[in-house]
């Protein structure tokens, strides 16, 4: 088994805040969806082979490959793992946003985004689960994110495709950075991470 950089562990324990949600309102927003008709793109890529390895887990999900879209008020993420490498039953990949863009809100990663939201794709429940941070919440060791809002998941070969409306991201105009992790639940409240998308040593990837 590889231990996890420290590094990996902060981000980590950022994504089982995430896991830790405050469910109050998973069915939606009522704002309604900015009325733009701008087109925004994203894509990331990552090496094959990279991800780490647990005894725990038959197979490490592996993350090469992500694109996104920006259009007509939604943002539809498409995230591709390596051949093999994932699982329906276990598979766990969080989407972390910096929609603001002035490093002073949201909650700070390793790699220096500072997410404002999240999307947590959890491929055995086919939802997605959108999630505002709470740094307030964050700092008083409350849970970090509180979801806002939830989206089906598609299923694509190797991986998920997930649409989500921005008005669940604030109204964002879908110009933002953000990165990926891949995990696995070993049991209820431990999530072992396997993959970063971009690397850590790399800056996070952006939608303009």
């Amino acid at each position: 088994m590889h231990c996890i950089p420290p590094t990996w562990r902060a981000l980590y324990i950022a994504t089982l805040l995430v896991a830790t949600i405050n469910c109050d309102s998973p069915n939606g927003s009522t704002t309604a969806p900015p009325t733009t008709s701008a087109t925004r793109h994203g894509e990331v890529t990552d090496p094959i082979g990279d991800a780490l390895s647990d005894s725990r887990v038959p197979v490490a999900p592996d993350l090469v490959h992500a694109t996104v879209d920006v259009a007509a008020g939604n943002i539809t993420f498409v995230i591709q793992l390596a051949s093999g490498t994932f699982d329906r039953l276990s598979t766990r990949v969080v989407v972390l946003l910096d929609t603001v863009q002035d490093g002073l809100t949201g909650i700070r990663q390793p790699d220096g985004l500072v997410a404002d939201y999240g999307i947590d794709l959890e491929a055995s429940t086919s939802q997605a689960i959108v999630t505002k941070a709470d740094p307030v919440g964050c700092a008083a060791h409350l849970p970090c994110f509180n979801a806002v809002g939830s989206a089906p998941i598609t299923f694509v070969p190797d991986g998920m495709q997930v649409t989500v409306s921005l008005s669940l991201l604030g109204n964002d105009d879908g110009r933002m950075s953000f990165q990926m992790n891949a995990n696995v639940f070993v049991d209820p409240s431990t999530a072992i991470g396997f993959d970063l998308m971009p690397d850590i040593n790399l800056p996070p990837a952006f939608i303009q």
